[in-house]
């Protein structure tokens, strides 16, 4: 048996539920503190003891002594907790979080950002199922029990006169930048053209050069800026009607702008995949393809070794890509939409990927527009005042 490779502790002080409370006569509401165990191998946190963790302190990483050894020198009671909460591994230890702890120990993470990137993953979340609920808010109900939100208007120095600039001037990439919103109404019926496809996969996540940095080490150009030249995001796609291809899920190879086939789907099989990605957002759902975006945190590391930036590095990489991957779909005239609420484990499952080495951070789409808008968007807007000067100036 060993501990487990990395372990936080959080102290908790949020009020729980608590069944023998209210069968003593109470309110059921346990607000005492406790403290969380969070573990990058483990689902969510559990309680443990003080005296528990800290026998964790005493014991090896790497396999050693069996159960009988170490409760001999621990107490059986706190080898008996830290069993049950998950924290000693051994055989008993599904191969599962085997493979996440091992990935936690071999892997250069920076501590803060393995716990970041483990405990904000979703399993399974329908926000479909919440609005029906009524458990999210709408902006009214948040501005009553909230307040208003912070000023959309942001001034550093208020008593201080700004300085005028000229109106900008406009080319044809203002309207194309103009052309860029959000789609939440997809046709579902629409399929994508082969055309359309191979264009947007070149232009967002094609590679068109590489350079050799040292021997065993290649930098890769794209349309996107990345950080280190690494460009660890991949692209894997959900298919669910594209022209010339069956409905299922494909990885994008960069430096040959090929798909290569990996789940076949039948039609309600991706639909209902699609819905799982994203959460269960309905209004992206019926987008005709979607792309998942990863990143190869074994890449990352491999040059950023437990750097605090580098989980950073990793999430702009896929900002910048989503920028350009709209860009492209208003050009060729289809709706897009990007991400981020998305079931992280559902998305490990279907495309198998190695546990920590790498995860899924944002979700894409683009196809078609709907002739008619069910769901609202932000497109009917009161211009500001800059706007105006600038349409002014241009005309």
């Amino acid at each position: 048996m060993h501990r487990c490779a990395q372990l936080f502790l959080q102290l908790d002080r949020e009020p729980r539920f608590d069944i023998n409370r209210l069968l003593a006569g109470g309110d059921g509401m346990d607000a005492s503190p406790r403290w969380l165990a969070h573990a990058p191998h483990l689902p969510g946190p559990v309680p443990v003891s003080l005296a528990a963790a800290a026998v964790l302190a005493e014991l090896p990483l790497a396999p050693g002594e069996d159960r009988d050894a170490i409760s001999a020198r621990h107490g059986e009671e706190a080898v008996g907790e830290l069993l049950d909460a998950g924290l000693l591994l051994g055989e008993h230890t599904a191969p599962g979080p085997r493979a996440r702890d091992a990935a936690a120990a071999d892997l250069a993470w920076w501590a803060p950002a393995l716990l970041a990137q483990t405990a904000g993953a979703w399993d399974g979340v329908d926000i479909d199922a919440h609005h029906a609920a009524g458990d999210m808010p709408t902006s009214a109900r948040l501005v009553e029990e909230h307040g208003p939100a912070p000023a959309h208007v942001f001034r550093r120095r208020p008593q201080a006169a700004a300085t005028p600039l000229c109106p900008p001037r406009q080319t044809a990439f203002d309207a194309l930048l103009a052309e860029r919103r959000t789609c939440r109404n997809f046709d579902p019926a629409a399929t994508l053209p082969a055309a359309a496809l191979s264009a947007m996969l070149h232009r967002v996540w094609g590679a068109t050069g590489t350079r050799e940095l040292a021997p065993g080490a290649v930098a890769l150009r794209k349309s996107s800026p990345a950080g280190g030249g690494l460009h660890v995001v991949e692209c894997y796609v959900l298919v669910q009607r594209a022209e010339g291809l069956a409905p299922g899920l494909y990885h994008y190879l960069a430096t040959e702008h090929a798909l290569e086939p990996m789940t076949r789907l039948s039609a309600a099989a991706a639909a209902a995949m699609a819905q799982a990605f994203v959460g269960g957002q309905h209004w992206f759902r019926d987008a005709p393809v979607l792309a998942v975006m990863t990143a190869r945190f074994d890449r990352l590391f491999w040059k950023y070794r437990r750097h605090a930036k580098a989980w950073r590095v990793a999430h702009l990489d896929t900002g910048h890509l989503s920028q350009t991957m709209y860009l492209s779909a208003a050009d060729l005239g289809l709706g897009a939409f990007v991400t981020a609420a998305i079931n992280d484990a559902d998305i490990e499952r279907a495309l198998e990927l190695p546990p920590l080495r790498e995860a899924a951070l944002a979700v894409v789409g683009f196809g078609p527009r709907a002739a008619s808008k069910v769901n609202g968007e932000l497109d009917e807007l009161v211009p500001t005042e800059a706007a105006r000067r600038a349409a002014e100036a241009r005309d």
